[in-house]
């Protein structure tokens, strides 16, 4: 099992912590995400109240903890590690993922003209050189299954066994989400231990 942790830092908080609505949040904190892998920089003077893990096993995941509120995506790459640093990510098909490509990736979700319309055929007719290796990564991420999965602790909106005070939330769009109820806080590594495919199932009450 590979587990790779790295602190977010406040000012970063913006760009993991807000809701998922869509693949295109969805493919935002994945690029973010990616970029803050492939720097292998400590934090180690910068006080941190929020953290990143990459668990990779026979599933690779993304885990985002803040506070009471923490969630996790599926993460569509591939890790290359030596001596417990990164050394290179690419996409499932062996596509190298950098900081470069990764940044023309952003600047096609934060164009204008694919907000309007967000086909990356459409907008591949008109891209550039450049533009052509973010569409490639978000080509691929949206490709991908985002297996979004959010523990809330949610005082202000309590409203009984309706949505209880503890509760796993699953799926983000509007017309495929669910609620599942839990008796109390769930911890960090009992959230991980959840979706790790190789440890013990957990099981729902009747």
């Amino acid at each position: 099992m590979k587990l790779i942790e790295k602190e977010i830092l406040p000012f970063q908080e913006k760009d993991f912590f807000f809701p998922i609505r869509d693949k295109v949040d969805y493919a935002r904190i994945i690029i973010f995400a990616t970029r803050k892998l492939l720097l292998n920089i400590n934090n180690d003077d910068i006080e941190c109240s929020s953290v990143m893990k990459l668990l990779i096993e026979k599933m690779s995941r993304l885990f985002f903890y803040k506070e009471k509120k923490y969630f996790s995506i599926s993460f569509p790459f591939t890790v290359l590690m030596e001596d417990g640093k990164i050394i290179k990510i690419t996409t499932l098909t062996g596509k190298t993922v950098n900081n470069q490509y990764l940044s023309n990736a952003l600047l096609v979700l934060n164009d204008e003209q694919f907000k309007l319309n967000p086909s990356l055929l459409d907008y591949y007719i008109e891209a550039n050189n450049g533009e052509s290796h973010g569409i490639n990564i978000l080509e691929e991420i949206f490709q991908s299954e985002p297996a979004y999965i959010r523990y809330d602790n949610d005082p202000k909106n309590e409203d009984g066994k309706k949505h209880p005070l503890h509760h796993l939330d699953i799926n983000y769009s509007s017309y495929g989400t669910y609620k599942l109820g839990l008796n109390s806080v769930i911890i960090e590594n009992n959230f991980e231990d959840v979706l790790n495919i190789n440890t013990n199932c957990s099981y729902l009450d009747k």
